[in-house]
């Protein structure tokens, strides 16, 4: 009775991360929206330029010096961290030129939302733990995609307690798999299955 009260806690505080995730996301596409528009009409257009160079030249520059010796960063594909980085890169710069034309207002309101992101909200929450409760919110294809993509990381470690990190969480990704749709994985696991296999096809859709 313990384990299944711990579990269904566990989901609900994944729903409702998950529901605050979604809502921090539209208020930051909105806000993105009415910067982008803003700098449009009040920056000079060699700031709008420069942020416009500084996307694929920061992307394709992070793009080439990725690498998986960095535990948290092993987690996101070179892709992803070049996209990020370019993102961050473009909008910092157009985000610094509004500041200057309309006030550290706009400074500030980036702050905020900042703080107010949910892996902050997860730390505020006693920080991250390995696995088991960030996971009852994701999709099971998301799961599934982080079980391969942490084959990849596991073989880029570098350390020791970076190659035990990804063993537990690779673990807790196959219990949260498992408790979903434990035929599922069970036929999975009895189809000679491998560290690098992909679960996927077996498993009931969530």
């Amino acid at each position: 009775m313990g384990s299944g009260w711990c579990s269904d806690s566990e989901g609900t505080a994944g729903a409702q991360l998950a529901l605050y995730r979604a809502v921090w996301w539209g208020f930051c596409g909105a806000f993105i929206v009415i910067c982008g528009a803003a700098a449009a009409l009040l920056l000079p257009a060699d700031i709008l330029l420069l942020a416009l160079a500084l996307v694929p030249v920061s992307g394709a520059t992070a793009a080439a010096m990725y690498g998986g010796d960095i535990e948290w960063l092993s987690r996101w594909t070179r892709w992803q961290v070049a996209v990020a980085v370019a993102v961050i890169a473009g909008a910092s710069t157009l985000i610094l030129g509004l500041t200057d034309v309309l006030g550290y207002s706009v400074l500030w309101l980036v702050l905020l939302l900042g703080a107010s992101s949910p892996p902050a909200v997860r730390w505020y929450r006693g920080g991250p733990r390995i696995g088991r409760v960030g996971l009852p919110e994701r999709s099971t294809a998301e799961l599934c995609r982080q079980w391969r993509d942490s084959y990849d990381a596991l073989r880029r470690a570098t350390s020791d307690a970076h190659r035990l990190r990804i063993v537990l969480e690779r673990q807790h990704c196959l219990d949260e798999l498992g408790r979903r749709d434990p035929e599922g994985l069970q036929a999975w696991l009895a189809s000679a299955a491998s560290a690098a296999g992909d679960p996927e096809r077996f498993l009931k859709s969530q």
